[in-house]
């Protein structure tokens, strides 16, 4: 009895004391403040999931459209009769094709299917050894819209795609892969009409990737991460440097040709900046990235839309992955070259010297595979690097430190500089 007495008295100083200190009014008004705050909480949780599921539905709807036009396409058994020629296409669609007898039609039948007829279209056979020749001149026949290039051997991507602009006739360049096709009947249409309205010298759009053509939605992923609402416009002088971050990575998506429409007279510049000595070298890895990159430096307008245009198929024998790693290699050895020869509006040419580091750091793990030459090559850049009256010593140096362990640890000291 003593012992609940105590622990009464106990309990009923301590509410004594808690009453002194918050006082009741004290308290109705914590627990109303306290309500508020969890119904703003749970408003905006709902506000939040409502405009999560409207994103959802409004993506799932454009990619349920543009499934519907990709299945009409590939349910199309035949290539239609088009006589329809116009001495002024707004557009040239470029196509460089090798070995793709499989997937070829596919993305001519998508062109085919377009809202529009005033475009042409420019092929660049490839040297290749398979029934794509047999393919191309049965499509030319019905659809005298498609102009044949044939090349003598396997020039790659890069000189396919640069005879084919010095030739075309569109005010505008959409370059497409052979095995992918483009996702909407309104594409060509649409980035037209969105570059001549702002008089933009790029237009990229949204770009999805598959493993088969007749994947279902779901399966379906997004080949860029922007997370702007509205549409992204750069322009100069970010847009120079715009597809290489300042620790040497490259944006996905806007290192690629393809995924954009560029004003032909742009992309003409580039070729001839870069040189016919360059663009003739066989490039399997990374061309697309070079020759981009020339294009942002020079272009004064990029304008991002969101809208699905792109259909990329990654599983076919051509895909980039399987380049042996000296492709690779060189490929991104000419890149950083093109970067360090034609960055504009970057005097210290820091974008070179990150690029180099992150190149070599890519690579320390295949260093051993990597052959003597485009170790030289490597070597020849470095030297730039070295001799550049822009770079800072500090610069330098660590660019240096770098390519001494990775020619080092690849047992090649003989192409040392030092």
């Amino acid at each position: 009895m003593i012992s609940k007495k105590i622990y009464h008295n106990d309990l009923f100083d301590f509410m004594k004391c808690y009453y002194n200190i918050f006082p009741e009014s004290s308290i109705t008004n914590f627990i109303l403040i306290s309500k508020k705050v969890i119904a703003i909480l749970l408003l905006v949780l709902y506000i939040s999931i409502q405009i999560f599921i409207l994103k959802l539905i409004k993506k799932r709807k454009n990619l349920s459209d543009g499934k519907k036009f990709i299945d009409k396409c590939l349910n199309s058994s035949f290539i239609k009769n088009n006589y329809f020629i116009q001495e002024s296409p707004i557009i040239s669609v470029i196509i460089p094709a090798y070995n793709c007898e499989k997937t070829i039609l596919f993305p001519l039948i998508s062109i085919q299917n377009q809202n529009i007829y005033n475009f042409e279209i420019i092929l660049i056979n490839d040297f290749s050894q398979d029934n794509t020749s047999e393919i191309l001149q049965r499509f030319q026949k019905k659809d005298k819209r498609l102009k044949i290039i044939n090349n003598k051997k396997n020039m790659g991507t890069l000189y396919s795609r640069c005879i084919a602009t010095l030739i075309s006739k569109g005010e505008y360049i959409f370059a497409l892969d052979n095995d992918d096709m483009i996702f909407g009947e309104d594409i060509l249409d649409y980035t037209y009409k969105q570059a001549k309205k702002y008089d933009h010298d790029i237009v990229g759009f949204k770009a999805i990737s598959v493993k088969s053509y007749s994947d279902n939605i779901r399966k379906m992923k997004d080949l860029e991460k922007y997370s702007y609402e509205n549409n992204l416009i750069i322009k100069q002088p970010e847009l120079s440097t715009w597809i290489i971050s300042i620790n040497g990575k490259f944006k996905p998506h806007d290192v690629t040709l393809w995924g954009k429409i560029i004003k032909t007279k742009i992309y003409i510049k580039a070729i001839n900046l870069l040189g016919k000595q360059r663009y003739s070298i066989y490039m399997s890895w990374a061309e697309d990235t070079s020759m981009n990159f020339i294009i942002f430096n020079i272009a004064e307008s990029f304008i991002f839309i969101h809208k699905y245009g792109i259909l990329h198929l990654i599983s076919t024998s051509t895909a980039s992955s399987l380049q042996p790693i000296n492709n690779k290699f060189f490929g991104i050895l000419f890149l950083l070259d093109i970067i360090y020869d034609f960055s504009k509006n970057n005097e210290e040419k820091i974008y070179s010297v990150y690029a180099a580091l992150y190149i070599m750091k890519y690579y320390y793990k295949d260093k051993h595979y990597i052959n003597k030459n485009n170790l030289s090559y490597l070597k020849t850049i470095i030297y730039k690097i070295k001799k550049s009256k822009y770079i800072s010593d500090k610069n330098k140096n660590i660019v240096l430190k770098e390519f001494q362990k990775f020619f080092f640890e690849s047992n090649y000291n003989e192409l040392k500089i030092f």
